[in-house]
């Protein structure tokens, strides 16, 4: 199972899974993901996940899905963010693939999308730099993103403060 999952995550680093969703990667032929086969799957999945940079977040809402999603590709980090935020987790995944593209100008959707978050120099792309920095041992890259994410948001804040 561990292997399967691996694998998975390995061969799709844009990609995100839910739990159902690797329930037929785990157990192939599995037509109903029972929750003996969901903790047997979070067991494997979390000890996977780490080791290849994976995050694993949770939907606020009660029963929410758990999601993985591959912190060194922002694709796959905005689309499991947003997959697991409870106002947009009901949106189908092409829905969701949908919001973090560049919007055409004239596109009437254009105040939902989340280019924005993904476009390189947005928080998500920065969340995913330092990720990258981090794996590549480079602590001083890594903090130096940080600092300028900090940074960016205390003047987006302050930016907010002198509006209201």
């Amino acid at each position: 199972m561990e292997r399967a999952i691996e694998a998975a995550f390995t061969a799709s680093p844009d990609a995100t899974f839910s739990v159902a969703e690797l329930g037929p990667i785990a157990y192939p032929g599995l037509t109903q993901v029972e929750r003996r086969h969901r903790v047997a799957i979070l067991r494997a999945a979390d000890k996977i996940a780490p080791r290849l940079w994976w995050a694993k977040l949770t939907s606020a809402l009660p029963g929410g899905q758990i999601i993985y999603c591959n912190t060194l590709n922002v694709r796959s980090y905005a689309i499991g963010r947003l997959r697991a935020d409870p106002l947009i987790n009901t949106m189908t995944i092409a829905q969701i693939k949908a919001l973090i593209e560049e919007p055409a100008p004239d596109d009437p959707w254009r105040g939902r999308s989340k280019w924005h978050l993904v476009r390189p120099g947005g928080v998500w792309w920065q969340h995913v730099e330092i990720a990258r920095a981090r794996k590549a041992g480079n602590t001083a890259e890594a903090e130096r993103l940080h600092a300028d994410l900090l940074a960016d948001v205390a003047r987006r804040s302050a930016s907010l403060r002198g509006k209201l």
